[in-house]
């Protein structure tokens, strides 16, 4: 069954797809899409029972189910260190001298990576070292870039560049804050755990752009679980670390965690994605990963109906409709045996330039975003071969981005091949 079919009732909600993708090019409204189904799915849940994820590049299995990572601990609470301060500390924390220290904290604040400190870094070093305290001034020896000893004051005023790293390194009393390592989890083991704790409920983790990941390594063990019956529990379970029984034990209820030995996705969790296969830096995906779902196709002209009749003025003698300016260019496209995913969807622009509620696009939005999004678009992605022919308007200028962009605002949709003008009804200038 589509998810585009999914209702309200809990029989129909039972055979809903759980592993399920929207792909298609961009701009055919596959996140609106999902968010429609999302709101049918949750009913009044919609806002807590689910998670919303963006995979990337360097995105991996430890940002996706979770893992150990350095938290800031105290008596009142405990919270993630940003990778900022964590980088900083963790070169005052390691068994390095006072000098390669100080080398590494410059070159992290020369190339302006963190706030402005170059002159205090004798001072946190002094600090994390012990040879420098809150209540006196002293010296501390280093190495210059010359190679030269260098000797710097302590003063009892941090400032504000290195303040949020002297309470990590230096000698505090009990119950302050402190670095800590605690298992942190993912957005799946989150959904994971709501699911868990709540089965009469539809849990649901979303994952817009899910093939511009690795999604073998990023999956990793849980590609197993993708494996579902008919109810929607995972057919076999995988074995799981200590730390997850560790953390599962804590989340529900304080039980054994031997109890946790095992884990399987429950008949209540979904996990719904997003794909555009046109995008330029995306990972493959195998086919053992691509048989554990199913996916749907958004064809080109999905949901044109919502931007229909919505016109553009671009200057006092041209008046063009999004649609028909789209839908010619795409014709060109075809024509010029450009593949389908690299077409444009009625969304390609976002629903608010191109069809504000109860009135026409405005000019000035409408030139802006498409001269940023469509022409830059075309010019480095879908016509990148066909530039000269697509931008046949701009004369011998059509490998300069900037030239094509001067040409629209003095030429509007004149700077097209003939064949989109005359697909609009326009002739030539």
């Amino acid at each position: 069954m589509s998810v585009n079919q999914v209702h309200q009732s809990t029989e129909e909600r039972e055979n809903v797809t759980h592993n399920h993708i929207l792909f298609g090019a961009p701009g055919t409204g596959k996140s609106f899409t999902l968010n429609k189904n999302l709101e049918v799915l949750l009913g009044d849940d919609k806002d807590t029972h689910y998670e919303r994820v963006t995979f990337h590049p360097d995105y991996s299995y430890a940002h996706f189910v979770g893992t150990y990572k350095p938290v800031m601990v105290g008596k009142s609470s405990s919270q993630p260190l940003d990778e900022e301060v964590l980088r900083v500390v963790s070169i005052l924390k390691d068994t390095k001298d006072a000098k390669t220290k100080y080398e590494e904290l410059y070159k992290l604040f020369e190339a302006g990576e963190f706030e402005d400190g170059l002159w205090r870094i004798p001072l946190l070093v002094g600090i994390a070292m012990g040879k420098a305290d809150n209540d006196k001034e002293s010296k501390v020896t280093v190495k210059n870039k010359n190679g030269e000893d260098s000797k710097s004051t302590v003063e009892i005023n941090h400032g504000k560049a290195i303040s949020k790293y002297v309470q990590f390194v230096s000698d505090q009393p009990e119950n302050t804050s402190n670095i800590a390592y605690e298992y942190v989890p993912g957005p799946f083991m989150r959904v994971y755990v709501k699911a868990l704790k709540n089965p009469s409920k539809p849990h649901v983790l979303v994952i817009e752009e899910i093939n511009r990941a690795n999604v073998a390594a990023v999956f990793g063990d849980i590609f197993q679980l993708l494996d579902r019956n008919d109810e929607g529990a995972s057919v076999y379970p995988i074995q799981t670390s200590e730390d997850i029984k560790q953390y599962l034990a804590k989340e529900l209820y304080g039980r054994n965690p031997e109890a946790y030995k095992t884990l399987c996705i429950p008949k209540n969790m979904y996990i719904w994605a997003t794909m555009n296969s046109a995008d330029q830096g995306v990972f493959p995906m195998d086919t053992a990963f691509k048989r554990r779902w199913d996916f749907t196709y958004l064809d080109i002209d999905n949901g044109e109906e919502q931007i229909a009749g919505k016109y553009v003025q671009l200057s006092e003698s041209q008046k063009i409709e999004w649609n028909k300016l789209r839908k010619a260019i795409n014709q060109f496209l075809i024509e010029e045996k450009i593949n389908e995913d690299k077409l444009l969807g009625p969304y390609f622009l976002s629903k608010n330039i191109v069809a504000p509620e109860g009135k026409d696009i405005n000019r000035e939005d409408f030139i802006r975003v498409f001269k940023n999004k469509v022409l830059m678009y075309l010019f480095e992605d879908a016509a990148r071969q066909k530039r000269q022919t697509l931008f046949a308007g701009c004369g011998g200028k059509a490998l300069q981005y900037s030239a094509i962009c001067k040409a629209f605002d003095e030429k509007g949709v004149h700077i097209f091949h003939d064949s989109i003008k005359a697909a609009m009804g326009l002739s030539s200038l």
